[in-house]
């Protein structure tokens, strides 16, 4: 997954050769494809690559909740939002994701109050989807504040106070809390960072300082 100069060096590179190997052993296999596709391509920002690698995944097994989801977190991730809504909508109504898939869509393209709706509806109870509710809160600032800012106080994990403090757009605060993540390992942060709710971070030269920490490339 990287040059042979990158930062993270034969960890990538064996990361890479184990799932071409995966893949190889078992071809038909989707979540072969979608496994290297998230953990692995999008984590380094190899989004059509990763893009690439969940198509196969799709055209193997096109009725998988994992493969829809994945591709939609992607597709967000390239402003390809359109796109990523028919796959949140692929995805089972008994799904517990599904709700945050379609709101996600829904709020980058700017329709915050209805993303809220949805995600308030079909909340997720794990830290992420706390952490997508109050970043939407904190966009949708008019009548949504005092919300963000109760969720932040009783917010507990770096990644659910990473995206509040990324709705609240304090870069200071979201690195901060990315930097407390980087004790998880370079996937989670790298997955971040890819997150199209982090783009306004993109440029700072302390995400630069945070990828190398992790040992992400640059």
């Amino acid at each position: 997954m990287c040059a042979p100069d990158s930062v993270c060096g034969d960890t990538c590179r064996k990361a890479e050769k184990s799932f071409h190997r995966a893949i190889e052993l078992n071809p038909n296999l989707s979540s072969s494809y979608a496994n290297f596709a998230l953990s692995g391509l999008f984590v380094l920002g190899r989004n059509e690559e990763a893009l690439r690698q969940l198509r196969i995944a799709e055209k193997i097994d096109p009725l998988s909740p994992d493969v829809q989801s994945r591709l939609a977190v992607v597709l967000s991730s390239t402003s390809r939002y359109d796109e990523a809504s028919k796959h949140c909508v692929k995805m089972s109504v008994e799904d517990s994701l599904r709700g945050r898939c379609l709101a996600r869509v829904l709020s980058a393209k700017g329709n915050t109050d209805e993303a809220i709706r949805i995600l308030r509806d079909d909340l997720n109870p794990d830290p992420e989807s706390w952490g997508v509710l109050g970043y939407m809160q904190a966009q949708a600032q008019f009548g949504h504040c005092e919300e963000a800012d109760r969720l932040l106080a009783a917010a507990s994990q770096p990644n659910e106070q990473a995206l509040i403090f990324v709705g609240l757009r304090d870069k200071d605060r979201t690195l901060l809390a990315l930097d407390r993540m980087a004790v998880l390992g370079p996937q989670r942060v790298g997955m971040y960072l890819n997150y199209p709710e982090f783009a306004f971070l993109r440029g700072d030269p302390r995400v630069k300082a945070l990828r190398k920490k992790v040992g992400l490339p640059e």
